[in-house]
């Protein structure tokens, strides 16, 4: 997935920040109205404040960066690319409360992240799609490991509608590259979080639909949000 997402970084010249990390390209306005639509419906969910710290695992190029660290105290925005952190920390130059790392979602810890205390709000858009079943085991924990005792995490990944997608080596025509994903049904999502995320408290309290009907253009996939807080 490296050499995909180093592509898709080189495309921010072209299509922009926001196409580079929601895959419309060739739609005139789909990425854009995407995005507004995810930011209307989800930031509420997060309940943000200003003495929360939040972390933003898969953060990209920082599509969700302003309206972040606009609500919330701190801001720490990690990727496993290097290349879209780059553009990343030149749209949002770092400061006391707003940092960026390269850090993949499987392999990250306080200490890692040059971090002493833990997050109120972890948000994951999109990422566990592209990881393996053991390494979507690793990304929960390693949520778990940087979260405080009263964290909210707002995951919003595309799942499976029916069954398990797996696409390997896919030419798309749309983004004129291969792709590769694992779409899970949410209940495979869930069922990873077991002896991870549920065994130390978390449960999934809230979750619903991305889109309206308009902006979900495939019949076999479908992006959900879950909530998961201790109780």
């Amino acid at each position: 997935m490296a050499k995909f997402f180093q592509e898709r970084a080189r495309k921010v010249e072209s299509v922009g920040l926001t196409r580079a990390v929601i895959y419309q390209d060739k739609h005139p306005d789909l990425a854009e109205r995407r995005d507004a639509a995810e930011k209307a419906r989800l930031l509420p969910i997060l309940q943000l404040h200003d003495g929360l710290r939040v972390l933003d695992v898969g953060c990209g190029t920082g599509r969700w960066t302003k309206d972040l660290t606009g609500n919330s105290a701190y801001y720490h925005g990690i990727d496993f690319s290097a290349e879209l952190i780059k553009h990343a920390r030149a749209s949002h130059p770092q400061d006391a409360n707003l940092r960026f790392s390269v850090a993949s979602a499987e392999n990250y810890s306080l200490p890692r992240l040059g971090e002493s205390r833990p997050f109120d709000r972890i948000l994951c858009c999109g990422v566990m799609i592209y990881l393996n079943d053991e390494d979507v085991a690793s990304a929960y924990r390693c949520m778990n490991s940087v979260a405080s005792q009263q964290c909210r995490i707002l995951m919003r990944e595309p799942v499976g509608v029916l069954k398990r997608l797996t696409i390997k080596e896919h030419f798309s025509d749309e983004l004129e590259q291969n792709y590769n994903a694992i779409y899970r049904t949410q209940q495979e999502l869930e069922e990873c979080m077991t002896e991870t995320l549920f065994a130390s408290g978390f449960r999934v309290v809230d979750q619903g639909d991305v889109y309206e009907a308009e902006l979900n253009n495939r019949a076999e996939t479908i992006q959900r949000w879950i909530v998961l807080e201790r109780t």
